[in-house]
């Protein structure tokens, strides 16, 4: 391969990928996630050795994820809470997973095919592109909370590179251990920035099988021997990942989840995905699995039968297409975690867990550009033909971009990612109650109302629609509704620390001081990082006459409050207050 060519092709995919996504650098941050991962946690911010010890210590959100914590608190330390700073560093981390796809589509060419460098490097860019600037990749990419996903694919390609690197080194008689120390190592890492990888070894046994051909008599024994710490590795991560979403409270225990509906729900996400592979449209964010819902139903039997019928016709053509039945093994393999057999929550797919998944789809394209390009040079078919395919190609890749482009502005605020949801998901509570919160944010109180009750009417009990209209009623002034929203949601859900805090509020402006304190306590015994608690109580020990806790109280505020908190200003004004009352 040439040396313009060893430039120019990651440096065209870097850029490609940076055109289609680069509506993200103005999204703001979501209220999905963001605001509890981001905006009201103080924990991330920074890389002090408290903010480390968090990192290294925290199930937060139902997930183990260290690295990716790290790279949020070094974009706090670069960027503050400046939500571009946070989107460009995803979109760089996918530009180079982008170029690392690449590098690995073109080491396994380099394995099966004798092309030359030209023919394999031109498919292997082509597949990559592919993956990269696929609308499916664009919830990843988007959301700053999927910042795990991003960093997770970088360690977990990695990892797959190192493994080829290692079987190379094994074929040159050089040493190759450190490869596969360094491959370990790296999915190591993957792990600890999501689990999303932690099918790596059985993924890379299958690549053994075909198309890398290792599993024979002769290496079946080291084959299996090289899995032996990956394998490790991935059974820890499980232990971690299962007690970290029971922490979350999201997964359903497995006898209230019969095996009907997990097959069904896992023939569903098979056919998902490849689906949404070739026909990216009516891509959004939340495709919601109630629980009340019976899966035995066209919508999901079908899918079912779709799978079934895929994989039967796979198996019956492996001797005249072994990549076809390949391609299928190891995107389910590494979809699997996510199918739902083994855990549920209340998505029955999700585009970000095609971030890893849809690989193997994309190696596939590679390969076929590399049958076509190798077939036109050896003239084994019509210039027309190849023209054409080559026209078709490139006429893909342009309307994934396109796709892509439109769909990353979609993440551009609160408002426009519910807007899509609700335009083909209407079954769910949540993306009413987000809308109508975030269209609270911004003072449309009557759509808020509307949002919000929506949601009730779908499901009277939930909390969040509740507690979101309780703070609506008290903007609007009716100060009685909003009590008996925050009552009502407490009786539904007494570890609401949403509604302990804003019930605390309210008692404050009817000068129920000793009310106001009760509530506040309950609220802090459930959340202790944010900073507004603090402050209430503050208003009310100043109120009766306690000073020294009252200036405690702002002085915590102020700890855990980012630097660009609205509040600051009101709370140092307070402080001055309180020390100048206590001086005699």
């Amino acid at each position: 391969m040439t040396t313009s060519r060893r430039v120019l092709i990651p440096v065209g995919l870097a850029l490609a990928v940076a055109i289609a996504f680069s509506p993200v650098l103005r999204a703001d941050f979501v209220n999905w996630d963001d605001d509890a991962n981001i905006l009201r946690n103080p924990y991330y911010r920074g890389l002090a050795p408290a903010n480390l010890s968090w990192m290294f210590t925290t199930f937060h959100m139902g997930h183990y994820q260290p690295l990716a914590w790290l790279t949020l608190g070094l974009d706090y330390v670069l960027w503050g809470m400046n939500p571009a700073g946070y989107h460009f560093t995803n979109l760089l981390l996918h530009g180079v997973n982008t170029i690392l796809c690449y590098l690995v589509f073109l080491g396994l060419l380099r394995r099966v095919r004798s092309d030359d460098d030209g023919v394999l490097s031109s498919a292997a860019a082509l597949g990559a592109l592919f993956y990269g600037i696929h609308p499916l990749r664009v919830e990843s990419v988007a959301w700053v909370t999927e910042r795990r996903d991003v960093l997770c694919g970088f360690f977990f390609l990695l990892s797959i590179l190192s493994y080829l690197r290692m079987l190379r080194a094994q074929a040159e008689g050089t040493p190759w251990k450190r490869w596969l120390a360094l491959s370990c190592a790296a999915f190591a890492a993957s792990l600890l920035s999501k689990s999303l990888g932690i099918m790596l070894p059985f993924l890379l046994f299958a690549l053994d099988v075909y198309p890398l051909r290792r599993v024979t008599p002769e290496q079946r024994k080291r084959v299996l021997l090289e899995k032996l710490p990956f394998l490790v590795l991935a059974v820890a991560d499980g232990i971690l990942m299962m007690r970290a979403m029971s922490a979350l409270g999201q997964v359903r225990a497995t006898a209230a989840y019969a095996p009907g509906d997990r097959l069904l729900q896992g023939g569903y996400g098979l056919w998902f995905y490849l689906w949404k592979t070739v026909l990216p449209l009516q891509l959004h964010a939340m495709y919601a699995l109630a629980d009340w819902e019976s899966l035995w139903r066209a919508e999901y039997v079908g899918p079912l039968i779709a799978s079934i019928l895929v994989s039967a016709g796979l198996l019956a053509a492996r001797r005249r297409w072994p990549a076809g039945l390949a391609t299928w093994v190891c995107y389910a393999i590494l979809l699997a975690p996510v199918l739902g057999f083994f855990v549920k929550g209340y998505q029955r797919a999700a585009d970000r867990y095609s971030y890893l998944s849809c690989l193997p789809f994309s190696f596939l394209a590679a390969a076929g550009i590399a049958a076509l390009l190798s077939a036109r040079r050896g003239a084994r078919i019509p210039e027309t033909t190849y023209r054409v395919s080559l026209a078709g190609a490139a006429t893909g890749l342009g309307l994934l971009a396109l796709i892509t482009f439109f769909q990353s502005g979609v993440w551009t605020n609160s408002i426009t990612l519910w807007d899509r949801v609700l335009l083909y998901e209407r079954r769910g509570a949540l993306p009413f109650v987000n809308r109508g919160t975030a269209r609270a944010a911004r003072g449309d109180t009557d759509g808020a109302l509307a949002d919000l009750s929506e949601a009730l009417r779908i499901n009277p009990q939930n909390e969040d629609a509740i507690v979101n209209r309780g703070l609506v009623r008290h903007g609007k002034g009716d100060l009685s509704g909003a009590m008996r929203d925050y009552t009502q949601a407490l009786t539904i859900n007494p570890r609401s620390f949403e509604a302990w805090n804003n019930r605390a509020i309210l008692r404050t402006l009817i000068q129920d001081w000793d009310g106001a304190l009760r509530d506040i306590e309950q609220a802090l015994r459930l959340r202790t990082s944010e900073p507004e608690p603090y402050v209430t109580r503050a208003g009310a020990r100043e109120a009766k006459g306690d000073l020294d806790g009252a200036l405690a109280d702002c002085e915590t505020a102020l700890h855990l409050a980012a630097p660009n908190w609205r509040c600051r200003g009101d709370v140092e004004s307070m402080i001055a207050r309180l020390r100048k009352r206590k001086t005699p």
